[in-house]
């Protein structure tokens, strides 16, 4: 089942999305616009002054593999957005079984 979800991430504004999936299953990512965004595992992170994020390049899509023994991406928490430049799309689906 799962769900999807089309976010605007506005520039500079920490988004938290909730990526939890309890059983094993895929997420996808898909940053629509050009430019790159990040992700992180807390708002500061995301900022402009934050050091520990993932770029998520723009125009591109990621398939993560998750489930309790596998890719523990983010099953229990919220990751945090963020587009550095100009507003712009991030299209997310957590495909599960639940």
């Amino acid at each position: 089942m799962g769900r999807m979800l089309r976010v605007t991430l506005n520039e500079g504004v920490g988004e938290a999305i909730d990526l939890g999936i309890v059983g094993p299953g895929k997420i996808f990512l898909y940053n629509t616009g050009t430019q790159d965004m990040r992700i992180a595992y807390d708002r500061f992170d995301v900022g402009t002054t934050g050091t520990n994020y993932f770029t998520l390049l723009g125009g591109s899509q990621y398939v993560f593999d998750v489930s309790n023994s596998v890719g523990f991406l983010a099953q229990n928490q919220q990751m945090y957005f963020v587009s550095p430049v100009g507003d712009q799309v991030l299209e997310i689906w957590v495909a599960d079984n639940q």
